[in-house]
């Protein structure tokens, strides 16, 4: 009997030893910290690897990747990261893909009631307007698109308050910093009550959101499996139950 579990014993130490646990490293939009934190830990039990998830701007979080922070997977809100990323040769050929779509809101405090369209920021009474901050913050971006589409722009730039990421605009206007805010409709569905959901931006009105993503250059083996993964039913459930738009029938990576 002691013998069997000796024997027992050294065949799990030597099947942990051959297949240790991997660690996926993924820097992503901080839009989807919710989704990643409840895919990780749904791919962390199946396979047991962990998935490690950073988030933040993501143009700071480009700039963190060519600065040489160690990163498997790179998330990004908006495909103009991901092409720098590529330009400087950073990312690993054959695994870029888009893993979700997501759509721009007009969000106010919950006590305002002025605002019911676009076109209301233009109103003298609207002095305060919040947007992420164009080149880092993928929604800041989009927003001026829109403010280009709808003919506004010249009545609001001068009432526009940069947020570092999509997440601070939200807060600025729960806080009531603001009289507004453009975000994702998945940063304003975490926001419940503290906020109102005014209408969504047209979808001619800008670029497609696509959340593009890439493995960096010096990833482990873990990163395609994981990639591959985001494309699976199970992650793309999750994403659609955090509010995202969904992808179907990706190919897998070939690294």
């Amino acid at each position: 009997m002691l013998r069997s579990l000796r024997l027992i014993t050294l065949t799990l130490l030597l099947s942990a030893t051959l297949c240790p646990a991997a660690t996926v490293t993924v820097s992503a939009a901080i839009s989807l910290k919710e989704s990643l934190t409840e895919i990780g830990k749904f791919y962390n039990h199946q396979s047991g690897d962990e998935v490690k998830v950073n988030v933040g701007a993501s143009g700071q979080l480009m700039d963190q990747i060519k600065n040489g922070a160690p990163v498997d997977l790179f998330i990004s809100a908006s495909p103009t990261q991901v092409d720098e990323l590529q330009k400087a040769g950073l990312t690993v050929d054959g695994t870029r893909r888009v893993v979700a779509y997501n759509q721009l809101v007009l969000i106010t405090p919950p006590g305002s009631t002025t605002i019911t369209q676009f076109a209301d920021l233009t109103n003298d009474s609207v002095k305060r307007i919040a947007v992420g901050k164009p080149g880092a913050v993928p929604a800041g971006d989009y927003a001026l698109q829109v403010f280009d589409h709808l003919h506004i722009a010249p009545q609001v730039n001068a009432k526009l308050v940069y947020g570092a990421n999509v997440r601070q605009v939200l807060d600025y206007v729960r806080r009531g910093e603001v009289d507004a805010g453009i975000v994702y409709s998945t940063d304003a569905a975490t926001a419940g009550d503290t906020i109102r959901l005014i209408i969504q931006a047209p979808a001619d009105s800008h670029k497609p959101i696509e959340y593009v993503g890439v493995a960096i250059k010096g990833c482990n083996d873990a990163t395609a499996k994981f990639l591959d993964f985001l494309s699976s039913d199970d992650a793309q459930r999750i994403l659609k139950s955090h509010g995202f738009a969904v992808v179907q029938a990706l190919p897998k990576t070939t690294h």
